[in-house]
């Protein structure tokens, strides 16, 4: 079954630790075929 993810950052820092969980935890969900969006909120503020 197909599941739709949402992956929300809160780091400030690009490349910083929490993005690049957030990155690898979007590559698996992907992998395993799920539909995934990454909302980065520094972009946002």
């Amino acid at each position: 079954m197909n599941k739709k993810v949402l992956i929300i950052s809160s780091s400030l820092r690009k490349g910083g630790n929490s993005e690049t969980l957030a990155t690898a935890f979007a590559k698996g969900a992907r992998e395993a075929g799920n539909q995934v969006e990454t909302v980065y909120l520094r972009k946002e503020v």
